[in-house]
Formats: structure tokens, C-alpha cells, sequence
């Protein structure tokens, strides 16, 4: 049986410094995605972000308050999957959405039906492409949960994934906050992340994603936990995909050999 890739593809990677959707970053991760489908290896299933911004972008202003935020997703999600569908399209490749709520995955039939269609895409050679259902949930888009993280944990468990590659605009894990301390230096490999490890996560998310290092580390211990190789890579470093795949050292594994 083929084994499963789930790759989460960050906020931040896919929204311009003036808050539009990157349309060209975009375009070069499912092109790496595309590649590694194009080698037979592994079956590919993608958790987005980015529907809000794509939702506000079309809307013309920034959404500050949860049913703004809700709207923009509304709209947000068809553009967003139009660039998805457009871009695989043009190697080959068909896609499937699910929209997905934390509710869907703690009730058991809902949970099964999931699985059941994730099953199916794959088998049929589609790439699902999973996004929260922001539109109807509102605990993402609250201060609680992070940027999809947490959600693409559960997919990658849910569906007995082999490697979960959690990508944002991060090298991987620093043994502090990098971006307030220049001494900070990666950590290749986590054996396990213990509370020693997310005391380190001291980041705080910006104005674009929801998520940060806690949500990450925090993911990335449920999936491991479950036996599933995690990455934690810069989904903007040219070749990034290809590059884990071939188990180079760039960004942070968890519990992998």
C-alpha cells in the first residue's frame, strides 16, 4: 500500500507582505507537491490555510471581528481552491475539497464517513485538499487554536499517514525565538517534545496566521506519538518538498529516524 503524505501549508505562506494571496508561492509548492506525486512514492493529501485572506482580499477590507472573518472564509474558500484546482490541473492532477470542523472529528460516524472519503480520493489518485470550516467554526479563528496545525495532526492520525510536513515561513525549531534573540540556532531532531522543548516556544502568532511554534510542537507531539514521521520546515526555501523527502537536513524532525 502506498503510504500517505500530509503536508500543511501555513498562512503565512500563502499571503503577500500587503495581505493578497501569493499566487506564485503557491504555485511553486504544488509543483514540488506535483513532483512528488509525479514519483509514485507517496499518496498526497494538502491542509490549507489562507481562505480568510483570500475571502478579505476580494472583499476589500480586513476582517477584525469573528462573523467578519466568517464571511471572508465563505468567499475565501472557492477562490482559494479555484488556484489549488487550477494549479495541479495543469500537471495532471485532479483535486477533492473537505471542509472539516474540530465537532466533525469528535463525532464518530462523521469521523468515519471522513476517513472513508479520504480513502476513496486517494484511491482514485486525487488530492485532497482539507481546510477548517471557518465559516461555520469558530474556535480556529478565535485565539485558541492555531494556523491548521492541530487539524493536520489529526488528519495525517486519521488516516494513518507515514509523514506529516508542517510548512510556514520557520526553518524548523530554534532553541529560542529567533526572531528576538540572534544567538537562536536550529535543533535538527526532537526525539520528543517534552516540556523543556515547548518552553522554547515563545513566539507569538502575527496579524496574518493564527498559529506559531506552540501550535506546531504541540501537533507535531500528537503525530508522533502515533507513530507518524514530523517536519517542520520553510515552505519558502526553493525545493523544500524534495529536499525532506530525500531526508536532507533542513527544517526539524520529530521522531523519526
Amino acid at each position: 500500500m502506498t503510504p500517505v503524505l500530509v503536508v500543511k501549508i501555513g498562512t503565512n505562506l500563502l499571503t503577500t507582505d500587503d495581505r493578497r494571496l501569493d499566487l506564485n508561492n503557491l504555485r511553486e509548492l504544488v509543483h514540488q507537491l506535483s513532483d512528488e506525486l509525479d514519483r509514485g512514492e507517496f499518496q498526497l493529501v494538502v491542509v490549507t490555510s489562507g481562505a480568510i485572506t483570500c475571502g478579505a482580499e476580494r472583499l476589500g477590507g480586513r476582517p477584525n471581528s469573528i462573523p467578519e472573518k466568517q464571511a471572508a472564509a465563505a468567499v475565501g474558500q472557492i477562490l482559494l481552491m479555484q488556484e489549488y484546482a487550477r494549479f495541479f490541473d495543469g500537471r495532471g492532477y485532479a483535486v477533492g475539497q473537505l471542509l472539516i470542523t474540530k465537532d466533525d472529528l469528535e463525532n464518530q460516524i462523521i469521523k468515519q464517513n471522513a476517513q472513508n472519503t479520504l480513502s476513496h480520493l486517494l484511491a482514485r489518485g486525487v488530492v485532497p485538499i482539507i481546510n477548517e470550516n471557518d465559516s461555520v467554526a469558530t474556535h480556529e479563528i478565535g485565539p485558541k487554536f492555531g494556523d491548521n496545525d492541530e487539524l493536520s495532526s489529526e488528519v495525517a492520525r486519521l488516516i494513518g499517514a507515514k509523514r506529516l510536513i508542517l510548512l510556514s515561513d520557520i526553518d524548523g525549531v530554534f532553541t529560542s525565538n529567533p526572531k528576538s534573540d540572534p544567538t537562536a540556532t536550529r535543533i535538527p531532531r526532537l526525539e520528543s517534545i517534552n516540556s523543556t522543548v515547548l518552553a522554547v516556544a515563545n513566539d507569538v502568532p502575527n496579524g496574518r496566521s493564527r498559529g506559531g511554534m506552540l501550535g506546531k510542537l504541540s501537533a507535531a507531539k500528537d503525530a508522533s506519538e502515533a507513530g507518524i514521521e514530523v517536519v517542520i520546515a520553510n515552505g519558502r526555501e526553493r525545493g523544500i518538498i524534495a529536499a525532506i523527502q530525500s531526508h536532507q537536513a533542513v527544517g526539524t524532525w520529530v521522531n523519526s529516524k
